[in-house]
């Protein structure tokens, strides 16, 4: 069995998690950072796993990108799709924004691994949202930002069935 891991990082989580999830998969699988790496044929894959982090609501344009002109060639693929976020109860609203609705349909899991906050790794302009964000979240009681890494593990499982 062959899979493919196709992401993508910016401060470095999202990577972490890539590599975490292949280090559990069953069999080969490559690791392509859509942003740095040549993404090759989806041909010679069994699965295909899809993921990034999340920026004001957003997945990366280039994963959005992928998945949208790619869609005829995922459709007959087994897929998997997660997302790294620091509020893991938006999934459902943010995994709607990220992926076309075909694929999501088609998909057969869909995982948050949650997140970290790499403050020392941020732009300017990050540092400031995440401030923000931290403020509005111990306002409201919420956690910010968690680990889930049993989502890596429960979407390692359901891909290597």
């Amino acid at each position: 069995m062959k899979t493919i891991i196709i992401y993508s990082s910016t401060y470095g989580y999202t990577k972490d998690c890539a590599s975490e999830l292949s280090k559990q998969l069953k069999g080969e699988v490559l690791l392509v950072n859509v942003s740095t790496d040549k993404i090759p044929s989806l041909n010679e894959f069994d699965n295909v796993v899809i993921g990034g982090s999340i920026y004001m609501g957003q997945i990366s344009k280039k994963i959005k990108a992928y998945c949208t002109s790619n869609i005829d060639l995922l459709k007959n693929k087994r897929v998997g799709l997660f997302l790294c976020c620091g509020l893991p109860e938006n999934l459902e609203k943010n995994i709607k924004n990220s992926f076309p609705e075909e694929l999501l349909k088609k998909a057969i899991s869909l995982q948050s691994f949650g997140g970290e906050l790499r403050a020392e790794k941020m732009k300017l302009t990050h540092k400031i949202l995440t401030g923000f964000m931290k403020k509005s979240a111990a306002k409201e009681g919420k956690a910010l930002a968690k680990q889930m890494p049993e989502n890596i593990a429960k979407l390692a499982a359901i891909i290597s069935k």
